[in-house]
Order: C-alpha cells, then structure tokens, then sequence
C-alpha cells in the first residue's frame, strides 16, 4: 500500500511530554465550574476517604520513564505542585533520569477561576515547590486545561518562566474555548499576547498542533484514544512539513479506568486507557523518528528559538 503521510523534514524537533497529573484533575472531574467534586481535598475524602492520594499515580509515570528510556528519549514533564508535594520522590526521579521538570500550577483549577491574584499565589507556590526538588531552576509553565489569558505572560514573566507550551488553536471542543486566534503551528517568541507572534519577544510559545483543515487537537493522549493514532500522526506530520512541533500526554492514560459510575461522555473520554495508550505512545515516537525527527526537551527547543543554544 502506498504511504501517502507526509513526509517528515529530517532533523525536526520534536516535544514528547507530560502532564504529570491524576484522573481526578480531569475537567469533568475537579477544577472547573461544572465538575463532579469542588476541589481535590473533597475528591480524596468522598472517594479515598483520606487527605491525600491512593498512590496510584507512581506506577504509571515509572512505565513512562521506562518507555522513554526505550525510546532513547529525553521528554519534559509538567508537574502540578501539588503532586510534587504527595510524590517527591517521584519528582526527582524524573530529573535523576535526564527529563526535564516543568510547571503545571499547583491544582488544577480554570484559570478564570483563580483570577490574576489566585493566579499568582498558586504559580508562585507551584514553582517555589518545584524548584526546591530539583537540581535546575523551573522556566517552562504548562496551563491547566490549556486554558490561557494575556494577563497571565507578566505574572509569568515576573516569576522567572522563559516558555509556555499551552497554546492549542483548535476551535472549541467539548465546551471548552482555547480563545486563540491565530494559526500558528510552530514554536515562535511573543511578548504581549500569547496568540501574537514577535520576532522581538522574550518569551518562547510551543503550540500543539491540530487536525489540518478542521482545526480540531491532534497531539494530545486524550485525542489519540478518542480518534486513533493515525489522527495523531497526520497532525504532527503536518506540523513537522513547516517545523518544529510537541506531543503530549498523561500517566492516567496508561493507567485503568477510574472504578466509579460514568456518563457515556466520560466513557468516551476515558476510552483506550492502558497498555493500549502504551502502544501508541510508543508507535507515534517510532513513526517519528523513522522519518528523521529529534526529540529534544521543552527547555532546549525554547532556547533554540530564543536564539541560545538548544
């Protein structure tokens, strides 16, 4: 059968990374206006009956290092200061083994429930918790649910991060609005706006690319169970013609599905969790490098762009 995927441009760069979270950060599950439990603390005594998480988390990330330590990968993970806090120990072993520890936040909350001030004190906590378990300063931020507003870039700049890889310019997907409106596909600098480009800017975006045409997410675990690998991989493929490009993913997606009673939406959204995701994860970095692409961490490709070295 003829492969009519595009072709890779040899030496491009590309982000594998995580999202070092739980199920129960999931949108539908805590953090937003619509979910099931408030906030995590009431997660973990309605469903744990504790004040703190069942562990499950250490398995799934420990297969994830194994699995890139098959690759021959160095990715970057983007840590909730929160989990740092509950697994410490699994925070440094992330940097022990040559990946990259970024910032997640610390909950998992919609930033328009945080406001600039909520913001701030929960960035600020995140890193400082952060920084004191690793060996080297955190400078990358990853949005919870990729949400972002403008306000956000001098809080972030203020604390010290240098890149941001959150921007995704699919239209609006299962009630959630990414609000960008731009196209751009691969790493640029911004200054004032994240969806703004600047030649001149000192911040570095890594946006995650979409579906061509449709403008749906491509490069996400979640859109990799939902839609398949090959949706996955015509995504980045398509980025990978014009430049450098990210995939993300999280442990909980190779992990079992949560055992509490869920709506045919949720059913779908938690679809092919697993050894199945497994397989896929490492089918998309195969396909990848097969074709000439580099994985490189978020830090190095935002200093390349920033014009240091990378």
């Amino acid at each position: 059968m003829t492969d009519l995927t595009p072709r890779v441009s040899h030496g491009r760069r590309v982000v594998l990374s995580v999202d070092l979270d739980e199920w129960y950060h999931c949108r539908w599950a805590t953090g937003s206006p619509h979910a099931r439990w408030k906030d995590t603390a009431t997660f973990f005594r309605e469903h744990y009956g504790a004040d703190h998480p069942s562990g499950a988390l250490r398995e799934p990330t420990l297969r994830i290092l194994d699995l890139f330590d098959r690759l021959g990968v160095r990715g970057s993970f983007f840590i909730l200061g929160e989990v740092a806090r509950y697994y410490p120990d699994l925070v440094q072993e992330i940097e022990a083994r040559g990946h990259e520890v970024g910032c997640h936040g610390l909950h998992h909350v919609d930033i328009d429930l945080l406001g600039p001030d909520g913001f701030r004190q929960e960035l600020t906590e995140g890193k400082r918790i952060l920084d004191s378990l690793s060996n080297h300063p955190v400078v990358g931020y990853r949005a919870p649910n990729l949400l972002l507003r403008d306000w956000m870039i001098p809080i972030l700049r203020e604390e010290g991060f240098r890149y941001d890889v959150s921007v995704c310019t699919s239209r609006g997907l299962l009630g959630k609005n990414f609000g960008h409106d731009h196209v751009a596909t691969n790493p640029y600098r911004f200054r004032e706006r994240f969806s703004r480009p600047d030649p001149a800017g000192d911040m570095v975006e890594i946006p995650l690319p979409t579906f061509p045409m449709v403008r749906l997410p491509a490069a996400s675990g979640i859109l990799t169970r939902v839609a398949g690998v090959r949706w996955t991989l015509v995504g980045l493929h398509h980025a990978l013609k014009t430049g450098d490009s990210q995939y993300y993913f999280h442990p909980y997606e190779l992990g079992p599905r949560p055992g509490i009673p869920l709506s045919l939406r949720e059913r779908l959204f938690l679809r092919h969790l697993g050894p199945w995701m497994e397989r896929a994860v490492e089918q998309i970095a195969r396909d990848l490098q097969g074709r000439g692409a580099r994985f490189v961490t978020a830090g190095e490709l935002a200093a390349s762009v920033a014009g240091g070295p990378g």
